[in-house]
């Protein structure tokens, strides 16, 4: 059972919901409320409808849908070249070489060279010249890789100060956390924690959540979504940038180190958003 779903049976069980398993893991959870049944599943919770799933899960989606109402770094999505023929009306460049040179021709170096539909921080890459970035390409379009994508998105390079993700339910800020390196050791990702000795603690600070909000204000009055998790940056500038979204967030890091409390909160208010 993850920590998710732990968190889940805590706060039915503060709440007298009652809940039955639908798997040896225990990671499938129908939640009865008012007599209908609700499925929470590993990460995932019955809030968000599948074209917000879709929308969260497709980062080059999201990044068109929302970059007129929040800052997210100046983003550019390259299909793989070599795609079948029924692709090819989508195809703009047909040859890592001519992705290379639309990159070089509108982009500096560094960058940030990503798969459009990663999570856990693969195929997560910062190049700094051409050779590295036929790599990082190289790398997404590998089609005999468990990580293949048919996308690559290439992003402007941020330096960071601070990272953080931040939860959101019905648009409502409910809490964020930092995510910490430092005295960590980088480990061949760039997700900040993969890096072992990192580590995750709430954000307290005033000013920071209420830079938080004000980022991300417009874009839920864009669009609601239900529930999710956003990673933000705050650059060297003092800028704060949204990253990317994930409508199924998971807990288990905040959890690890800052205990349950939050979480189970968190679920507690989903619950009764459901009807408890």
């Amino acid at each position: 059972m993850n920590r998710n779903i732990e968190s889940l049976l805590i706060a039915c069980n503060n709440l007298g919901v009652e809940y039955n398993f639908y798997h040896a893991t225990k990671n499938l959870v129908g939640v009865i409320l008012s007599g209908r049944e609700w499925l929470f599943i590993n990460w995932a919770t019955p809030l968000n409808p599948q074209s917000i799933v879709q929308l969260c899960r497709d980062k080059d989606y999201f990044y068109n849908y929302f970059k007129d109402v929040v800052r997210m770094p100046n983003s550019d999505a390259f299909l793989y070249p070599y795609s079948d023929d029924k692709y090819a009306s989508y195809l703009e460049q047909r040859s890592i070489f001519e992705i290379i040179k639309s990159v070089e021709g509108n982009m500096a170096y560094p960058l940030i060279v990503k798969k459009n539909r990663g999570s856990w921080g693969t195929n997560v890459f910062k190049v700094e010249s051409r050779r590295e970035l036929e790599q990082a390409l190289l790398a997404i379009f590998n089609m005999s890789s468990a990580s293949f994508d048919y996308v690559a998105l290439v992003q402007e390079f941020i330096e960071i100060e601070k990272e953080f993700r931040a939860i959101f339910l019905d648009g409502e800020f409910v809490f964020a956390y930092e995510k910490i390196v430092e005295g960590a050791e980088f480990k061949d990702n760039l997700s900040p924690l993969h890096w072992e000795g990192s580590r995750a603690e709430f954000v307290t600070d005033n000013e920071e959540i209420g830079a938080i909000k004000r980022l991300c204000r417009p874009m839920f009055k864009k669009l609601v979504i239900p529930f999710c998790g956003l990673d933000i940056v705050k650059s060297r500038s003092g800028e704060y940038v949204l990253i990317e979204a994930n409508s199924s967030p998971g807990f288990d890091h905040i959890i690890k180190h800052q205990g349950y409390e939050e979480v189970v909160g968190l679920y507690e208010r989903i619950l009764k958003r459901l009807g408890a």
